[in-house]
């Protein structure tokens, strides 16, 4: 390997990951912006007189906007860059990106709701493109191992922007911290550096592609995906119980800005600051907690009493009026979800036969999508109904999920193993 292509290939990786850092925060750094837009009359985003219900309804529709997008785009755009290269697969949706941002920023500044909603369509159009970068990792690694550690460290990056995301978007939207600061002013920040982003993809990413593939496109090719794990008897249930628990984490995480505007007064700052320590929680859960322990139980029964753990916390948190127990609970509730994704994402590949990882892991971040875009919906119609109903809801889908892991066929797995 010459200097020359050592150095594209690391001017490339850098494009990649700063493409995933900027998706994975346009979609978290709305979360503690939108429940005061949306609930809150006093932010002039709803000029007409409007229930509360309907406001959280509203709400609900606008954070499954992302996602939905996402779901039915990304292996859309995943054939296109097959078709038409990575490069300018990139170059489109990182376009897509900015003009989200862009239209994100003047919306709310001008509390135009139409274009808020097609901001959201094009961003989550935009964030398609990680299936992009993930398959050019796979095209410029050497070997198995090096992709694994692209693939770990592009994880790392949307862990870090996970914690990042609420965190901007909280603080720069607080306009008693700064005269500077407004609602739509995190969104020029994500517009600026979706633009320095595009500049990096056109000037510093090389196309990993060179054989180029024609394919037609299928528009219902990510929902054709979810539909084929009814197809595949061996990880069926273990997918109905992913499905279950992303609604569940989904719903507490979209809708608990919302509970913590009406039952604490939180202005978007302190939201921020408790959606990033969620972060650090999760990754607590996901890096120590669960390899410290997942050795030590039966597989079985630690998800199973992982997922009842979560549901009891999903239940009694309406009750804590409190707000620094409230937040010890959200700690634990958020701590036992990071410990629950490895456990069920590492159950659903071990289930399947080595030569179906990549189909069934495509269908996984499939089902992600839809368990998004489900629980933007059913938690704002719960929301509808009461503050409290997003919790209590979430505390059934895991008590269902919990049950329905006696269903499901870990021993038998392993042992063949």
């Amino acid at each position: 390997m010459n200097v020359r292509t050592i150095s594209g290939k690391k001017s490339s990786l850098f494009a990649l990951f700063f493409t995933f850092a900027v998706d994975n925060l346009g979609a978290t750094i709305v979360f503690p912006i939108f429940a005061p837009l949306f609930l809150d009359p006093g932010e002039g985003l709803l000029t007409h007189p409007l229930a509360q219900g309907v406001r959280a309804t509203l709400l609900g529709f606008f954070l499954a906007a992302f996602p939905l997008s996402q779901l039915f785009f990304s292996p859309i755009l995943g054939d296109y860059s097959d078709h038409a290269g990575r490069r300018r697969a990139l170059v489109v949706t990182t376009i897509m990106t900015f003009m989200g941002y862009l239209i994100a920023a003047l919306s709310i500044q001008y509390h135009d709701l139409y274009f808020l909603f097609l901001s959201r369509l094009l961003m989550g159009i935009g964030a398609g493109n990680l299936s992009i970068c993930m398959s050019s990792l796979s095209d410029i690694s050497d070997d198995s191992k090096q992709k694994k550690q692209y693939f770990s460290l592009g994880s790392a990056i949307a862990g870090v922007t996970f914690v990042l995301g609420p965190l901007i978007g909280g603080k720069l939207s607080d306009k008693t911290l700064s005269n500077s600061f407004h609602p739509s002013f995190p969104m020029w920040v994500g517009a600026m550096l979706s633009a320095i982003n595009l500049l990096f993809v056109i000037f510093a990413f090389q196309e990993t592609i060179h054989k180029k593939t024609e394919q037609k496109f299928d528009l219902f090719k990510g929902l054709k995906n979810v539909a084929g794990v009814l197809r595949l008897k061996n990880v069926r249930n273990l997918f109905l119980v992913y499905l279950l628990y992303l609604l569940a984490w989904n719903i507490f995480f979209q809708f608990l800005p919302a509970y913590l505007v009406e039952h604490f007064k939180f202005m978007s700052s302190t939201i921020g600051d408790i959606c990033a320590l969620m972060g650090v929680f999760w990754i607590i859960g996901t890096g120590l907690i669960y390899k410290f322990l997942h050795t030590h139980i039966p597989e079985r029964w630690f998800l199973f009493y992982s997922l009842l753990a979560f549901a009891l916390g999903c239940f009694v948190l309406p009750f804590i009026s409190q707000v620094f127990p409230f937040i010890i609970c959200i700690g634990i509730c958020t701590t036992i979800s990071g410990v629950i994704w490895p456990l069920c994402t590492g159950a659903i590949s071990d289930a399947a036969d080595a030569r179906m990882q990549g189909k069934v892991l495509g269908i996984s971040q499939s089902v992600l999508s839809v368990a998004m875009v489900l629980a933007a919906i059913i938690g704002g119609v719960f929301l509808d109904i009461s503050v409290v109903f997003p919790f209590f809801s979430g505390a059934l889908f895991l008590i269902i999920a919990g049950l329905l892991t006696f269903l499901c066929k870990f021993a038998e797995k392993a042992t063949n193993t």
